[in-house]
């Protein structure tokens, strides 16, 4: 009975112990699985993950492409810095006396507000707000865990004080801080060609959302003006990687294991940027820059008058763009941003003026073009003409005149009485204007080019100021009318050349690192057909000339005696009063000795040789007075530097400064007198 009972427990139990059996087996076989799964099939990618604890991969920064004039000398370079970068989520915490831990698990906690400000205590600010940018930048990393956990840019170029202190004090605020090598721009001419040039800066928020395709970071830096930001793309570079051996700390090991240094992934080399050659002469630039510093603002462009290179360009006041690759103390920004003498705006291109007499070229060769223009037939300058009850007022009594001597002599009456005739209506001399380029920018692409202003009865009538006496101030570059110096430089190159207008341009071509070309400029005309007729060209010739090398021409006193300048002064009326804004503006510009804003902008436009052109030199001068005396003398040297004339003695005495040009004629009166023996009564008020 009993062994009966228990033969069926057994039986009992056997399909139990079988379904136990298969339960474990399958267990087995799932383990198994995994087993194969994670060592065979995945094997690779475990593999990786685990190299991640031993391997850092970090980011090598491409050196930025150069910069060079057209003889290759350097404008724009690299020099050697060094890159704070902080990881504001890490795997260690500070823990009293023992320093810093690993964290409980491995978990990742945040900086905390004594490491972050014993870090910013080993940094220099220049002042408060450069210290609340940089706590700021911590604490976007602290509140971003995602982007937190991997070393950031926190703060570029730290000098050689920075460096050794963050150097000294790292096994205190390591693993949060890291410095690695890098690179700073620097230029070696400083603000001679600072505007050309342009500056660096840090790639702002807006930017970086925008730019994400290109592989922007946090922190990068990237051309903000000129020809840094104009050639960014070619300029910046492409990033390499580094793979590194580290330790728990994420420090990089002195002494790595042969199986960890063979288990690293392959480097990455950086691409270099590449290198551009600019078209401008740095000894021309010079010359140019010597010559307009003595002024107080203003700006100068030179151009070969067939191709349109930019020769060199000039603007003043200019900062010196290495002043942009450390910070700069808001009150020094504040006190340049108040400045009357605006050193952040290229004059040649960011900011158009009057541009005075220099624009009666445009208003004879739309005069030409009118059917009815005798331009032989004489005019009668009594000082002033009478319209629509007021009078027009010139320099002073020229007598009779005709285009040819109105133009050397700078005569305002004689383009008075053809507005007044509708010989220069305002639509025919806005088509002429446009026609050289003006009312438009160049196509020269720098430095955010503003277009000028070329007004018509309509342009008029919508500002509100239309009145018959407009067509009479437009005809002599008053009124609305407004010009950037690089315009005025394509438009008196368009005369020289024969009616092109071309469209300048400052990058010759680029390379690479390696040296292969990757891209050359071509003179690029803007019209196929010459604009100006070759008589009327002639004609303007002819007069531009006279300006220079007649006895009568307003610029006669500033003429070079081995070269030929065609020209044409200009002196452009901005207002006799001084200019009411607040009480600090008035205070600040008192204090800048030689700054009147009641005086005139003076204007000089040449090309030489006047028999073969090849050049064309036009400088402004802010609130300069008249153009013979303050601008002339400046285009005066840079076209002789570049000719190659030298001067010579001469025994004609030039004019005195602020002295007016003399009366038609002067000079014989005044030649024969002293044959008499009369006392000569000097040049007319």
């Amino acid at each position: 009975m009993i062994g009966l009972r228990q033969r069926d427990d057994l039986r009992d139990l056997r399909p139990r112990f079988q379904a136990m059996v298969l339960v474990v087996l399958l267990v087995f076989l799932g383990l198994l699985g995994r087993l194969c799964q994670i060592q065979i099939l995945e094997g690779d990618h475990y593999t990786r993950r685990a190299e991640r604890n031993f391997i850092d991969v970090v980011d090598v920064e491409a050196p930025r492409g150069r910069i060079f004039d057209v003889e290759g000398r350097p404008v724009a370079t690299n020099r050697p810095a060094y890159t704070l970068y902080v990881t504001a989520w890490a795997r260690f915490m500070r823990d009293g006396e023992a320093g810093v831990v690993p964290t409980p698990e491995g978990k990742r906690i945040v900086m905390d507000d004594e490491t972050r400000d014993l870090i910013a205590s080993l940094i220099d600010f220049v002042d408060a707000a450069d210290r609340a940018e940089f706590i700021a930048r911590i604490e976007e990393l602290r509140a971003d865990e995602l982007e937190g956990k991997y070393a950031q840019i926190a703060r570029r170029n730290l000098d050689w004080d920075e460096f050794a202190r963050i150097q000294a004090r790292l096994d205190t605020i390591d693993p949060w801080v890291e410095i690695r090598e890098s690179s700073k721009r620097y230029y070696p001419e400083s603000q001679l060609v600072g505007f050309v040039t342009g500056h660096m800066g840090n790639i702002g928020p807006k930017t970086l959302e925008r730019s994400r395709h290109l592989n922007y970071r946090p922190g990068d830096r990237m051309g903000k003006t000129g020809i840094e930001r104009q050639w960014e793309n070619y300029l910046r570079g492409r990033l390499g990687r580094r793979a590194r051996v580290v330790d728990a700390r994420r420090r990089e090991a002195q002494d790595a294991p042969r199986e960890a240094i063979e288990a690293l992934p392959e480097d990455t080399d950086p691409i270099p940027g590449q290198d551009i050659y600019l078209t401008l002469d740095l000894d021309l630039q010079r010359v140019a820059y010597d010559a307009l510093s003595e002024k107080l603002a203003g700006g100068v462009v030179v151009m070969e008058v067939k191709t349109g290179k930019i020769l060199a360009m000039v603007s003043v006041p200019a900062l010196d763009p290495n002043l942009y690759e450390q910070p700069i103390p808001s009150a020094q920004w504040q006190a340049w941003a108040k400045s009357p003498l605006k050193p952040f705006i290229d004059k040649t291109v960011q900011e158009h003026f009057f541009p005075g007499s220099t624009y009666k070229v445009v208003s004879a060769i739309a005069a030409l073009s009118h059917p009815e223009f005798d331009p032989d037939e004489l005019i009668e300058c009594q000082g002033y003409i009478k319209y629509g009850g007021r009078r027009f007022r010139d320099t002073h009594v020229h007598g009779e005149m005709n285009l040819e001597s109105a133009i050397v002599e700078s005569c305002n009456t004689y383009f008075y009485q053809l507005a007044v005739d509708n010989i220069l209506s305002l639509d025919r001399m806005e088509q002429v204007a446009r026609s050289l380029g003006l009312g438009e920018r160049s196509g020269l692409g720098l430095n955010g080019e503003v277009r000028g202003t070329i007004p018509t009865e309509e342009f008029e009538a919508r500002e509100g100021t239309y009145q018959g006496g407009v067509r009479l101030n437009s005809a002599i570059g008053q009124g609305n009318v407004k010009a950037t110096v690089l315009q005025l430089a394509v438009l008196y190159a368009a005369i020289a050349n024969g009616g092109y207008v071309m469209t300048p341009y400052l990058v010759d071509h680029i390379e690479t690192n390696e040296g292969k070309l990757v891209f050359t400029s071509q003179p690029q005309r803007r019209n196929d057909q010459p604009v100006i007729d070759p008589v009327d060209r002639e004609r303007i010739h002819r007069g531009l000339v006279g300006v220079v090398n007649h006895e009568d021409g307003t610029a006669y006193s500033e003429r070079l005696p081995n070269i030929v300048v065609a020209g044409k002064t200009g002196t452009a009326q901005v207002g006799r009063e001084k200019r009411r804004v607040d009480p600090e503006a008035d205070e600040q510009e008192e204090q800048i000795e030689g700054w009147d804003t009641t005086q005139d902008h003076a204007w000089f436009a040449a090309y030489a040789p006047a028999g073969s052109p090849s050049i064309v030199v036009v400088a402004m001068v802010e609130h300069g007075g008249i153009g013979a005396d303050a601008a002339a003398p400046i285009v005066m040297k840079v076209t002789n530097h570049y000719i190659g004339s030298t001067l010579s003695e001469t025994d004609v005495p030039l004019r005195a400064y602020g002295e007016p040009p003399p009366l038609p004629g002067q000079a014989r009166r005044d030649e024969a007198a002293a044959r008499a023996g009369i006392p000569t009564s000097g040049a007319a008020p």
